[in-house]
């Protein structure tokens, strides 16, 4: 009998008409959700131990017959609109909480997956923000009444009613009216007979970034029954996962009312297996999209034994374990300082590392070895944790350059982790890398071959092995070399990563005036490459002190970077190496050299980025073709420095730079096609060469770039210079164009004509 909530649901649909414009606004603004047939994953305790069987059952949306809506009753905000749309459950529930169950019972040994997007609202609407993507699974009244989990009477949209009933619960984003700071997942009931029940309830994962809910992108979650195995995965991340044997946070409540919490043990006395019940999709406070609701089998291997935990206290003993296969290792939470001078070799495959809640520590010294993590072993998940450079006396920031570059050289290039298996992944790592000479002055001594001074580079993570996958990384970069790059991979993809480097004023370098500061020790001038060396070091410009953000070199295959930031590093996005490449929903902010850069073929979607102290943009090669670029230019009217807004050439590309938001005065940039000299010397003045390098010009200039049958619609007041080796063009551009090539042709816009093509 589902009569008593079956009427919220055909209320809420009335009430959709009302806002479906508002809405449908937002949504709009989204990329398209993951391909429906994409297959679950297995992963943690799954692996060895069951696979994905057939589809069991699916729901495209195209009603709310399978569905029963059960909402809070909570005056003061807009009413509550629940709807079947567009292949879509469009769930507007403004300032209160909302339940939509699925009316069919589960079975256990069964993964549910689903897409959801938390749009934002301009304007805001009152009691709704991005937050609280819930989940009930294998979920039963306790009472066994006739309506079971649909009596309105025991179950009504509040959080707390769903308290007594058996099953289990996760979310992401959760955290009250201020939401999206936490991250949990819980085995219910949490209150038997009115009063609070020790339950199952992991946390460990709140506030952590990598494991919120990122605005206005899809989100793909899947929920795990099999027996007493029960896993909350998002975006192909485990996040929490429970079963006979682990150790588990236990929750309840004092005499008083306040939580309480200690560890035991997941045992089934304590978590006997729910082996039925129904699946709800929860939500307070919020608007969500669903997309693409699935439900697979989950196959028994036969002869299957779940993976072993083994639980280790110390890195000697997680080293030893690293030489075995087929484990889920677990390093206990805790501070460690890593003092072994050959690193560790992660040789056995098909491991699981958690080091969720580990700082580890690594002392740099003169001879520092040359990994300290290499995951050598194929099919190999490292998780979590934190590892971090540290000096000798305590240092935590570089601020005289002169000095730390007198001192002992660290790093000898050094690269902390390493991903040399296949099928590697690192998930939720944070790590803040320090420690390289020299340290502050960019590219001035040289990136290699032909340097002026002997490097000793530092990079945080590399990855060499085929079919990895770097996701939700946050990587601190205060040394010189790459954040995160990649050499020889045919298929690699960083996702929902954020870099961050370092960066000084180019005036600071006349600070350095001790005989033994670098500045001072080559007469302030610049000592490499050959068409800058003997320069005067210029003024009013920005120095990267690290590398490159993310970088692919020759030899890699696919390169894919999705939902990342890079923020203050020499080059952002850099994978114009690869031989193929797809960027999309990055943002590049602050970057030295440039922005973003993709091979013949690659694609950058739905990016951001300014043009604060670098190009923006910069293809690398007139043989470069059919690129397709939208790229969003955001406000920097803190830029400083004289290059252009973006060096184009090659031939076919469909570029289009969008107008961000903000009117604060800033230099305007020019956008330059076809240019017949080297990138390097490009700027504000194009064609005018700057005054320092006049004389360089003369000699190492030759280099001919054309630009052919480019379609560039520029959205910006930023202008654009078609120069002598552009030819064929069509400019279509809010700024002004200055056209000193051939058979191009342009279309001057207004801003109004720009906006009402979008």
């Amino acid at each position: 009998m589902l009569r008593p909530t079956l009427c919220c649901a055909l209320l809420a649909t009335a009430l959709m008409s009302d806002r479906s414009s508002a809405r449908g606004e937002a949504a709009t603004r989204a990329p398209a959700p993951p391909p429906a047939d994409a297959a679950p994953l297995v992963l943690g305790h799954g692996v060895g131990l069951f696979t994905v069987g057939e589809l069991v059952v699916e729901d495209n949306f195209d009603d709310l017959d399978n569905w029963v809506v059960q909402v809070q009753d909570r005056p003061g905000f807009a009413p509550t609109t629940v709807a079947a749309r567009d292949n879509s459950l469009d769930c507007l529930t403004p300032g209160r909480g909302c339940t939509v169950w699925f009316k069919r019972r589960l079975p256990t040994r069964v993964t549910i997956t689903y897409d959801v997007l938390c749009p934002t609202h301009s304007p805001a609407i009152k009691g709704v923000a991005p937050r609280d993507i819930n989940n009930f699974w294998m979920c039963s009244d306790p009472a066994g009444s006739e309506d079971d989990l649909f009596d309105a009477a025991r179950y009504n949209g509040a959080f707390d009613s769903y308290d007594k009933m058996r099953g289990y619960y996760a979310s992401t984003g959760g955290g009250g009216p201020n939401g999206n700071r936490t991250t949990r997942m819980r085995r219910y009931p949490r209150a038997v007979d009115g009063r609070p029940a020790e339950h199952v309830a992991l946390t460990d994962k709140d506030g952590r970034r990598p494991y919120l809910i990122a605005p206005d992108r899809w989100l793909r979650v899947q929920l795990v029954a099999f027996d007493d195995i029960v896993q909350y995965i998002v975006d192909g991340k485990l996040v929490y996962q429970f079963a006979h044997g682990d150790q588990v946070q236990l929750e309840s409540r004092d005499a008083d009312g306040r939580r309480t919490s200690h560890a035991g043990e997941c045992t089934p006395e304590r978590c006997p297996v729910y082996r039925e019940g129904y699946t709800g999709l929860r939500m307070v406070g919020t608007h969500h999209l669903y997309r693409n609701f699935r439900v697979h089998a989950l196959d028994p291997v036969e002869g299957g034994v779940r993976r072993p935990t083994v639980r280790v206290s110390s890195l000697e003993e997680l080293r030893q374990a690293a030489v075995h296969s087929n484990q889920q290792v677990i390093l206990e939470p805790g501070e460690y300082t890593f003092d072994d001078r050959r690193g560790y070799r992660l040789t056995g495959s098909n491991n699981d590392f958690d080091l969720t809640g580990a700082h580890i520590t690594i002392p740099l010294r003169v001879d520092s070895p040359r990994h300290i993590l290499r995951l050598q072993g194929d099919n190999i998940t490292l998780r979590g944790g934190r590892l971090e450079d540290v000096y000798p006396d305590g240092q935590t920031e570089v601020t005289d350059y002169g000095a730390y570059n007198q001192g002992p050289t660290y790093g000898g290039r050094m690269t902390d982790v390493v991903v040399s298996g296949d099928g590697g992944r690192v998930v939720g790592l944070q790590m803040t890398v320090r420690g390289s000479y020299p340290y502050g002055y960019g590219n001035m001594f040289g990136i290699g071959g032909g340097a002026k001074l002997r490097l000793r580079k530092h990079c945080g993570l590399l990855v060499t092995g085929d079919h990895c996958v770097v996701d939700g990384c946050d990587v601190k970069n205060e040394a010189f070399g790459h954040a995160i790059f990649v050499q020889q991979s045919q298929h690699t993809v960083v996702r929902n990563s954020v870099v961050e480097g370092t960066l000084r004023p180019s005036d600071d370098c006349y600070n350095e005036t001790d005989p033994g500061d670098l500045a001072a020790r080559h007469d302030f001038r610049m000592q490499w490459p050959d068409w800058a060396e003997g320069v005067p070091i210029p003024r009013g410009h920005m120095i990267n002190c690290t590398e490159d953000g993310i970088r692919a070199y020759n030899g890699v295959g696919h390169m894919e970077v999705e939902f990342c930031e890079v923020r203050k590093a020499r080059g952002g996005i850099k994978v114009y190496m690869a031989k193929s490449a797809r960027v999309t929903d990055c943002r590049v902010l602050d970057c030295v050299v440039q922005g973003y850069s993709v091979p013949s073929g690659g694609v950058i979607s739905r990016c951001s980025g300014n043009a604060a102290y670098g190009p923006l943009l910069y293809i690398h090669s007139d043989n470069n073709r059919r690129q397709t670029i939208d790229l969003e230019v955001l406000p920097a009217p803190h830029g400083i420095g004289d290059h252009p807004l973006a060096a184009i050439k090659g031939s076919r590309h469909t570029i289009r730079f969008a107008a961000g938001p903000g009117s604060s005065p800033e230099t305007m940039r020019p956008i330059i096609v076809g240019y017949p000299l080297r990138f390097d010397f490009l700027s504000v003045d194009f064609p005018a060469v700057p005054h320092d390098l006049q004389q360089k010009y003369e000699k190492f200039a030759p280099s001919r770039y054309k630009a052919e049958r480019i379609r560039i619609e520029n959205e910006t007041r930023h202008p654009v210079v078609l120069a002598e080796l552009s030819e064929g063009n069509q400019i279509e551009s809010v700024g002004p164009v200055r056209d000193l090539g051939r058979d191009n042709h342009v279309t001057q816009l207004t801003a109004i004509e720009s906006a009402r093509r979008d």
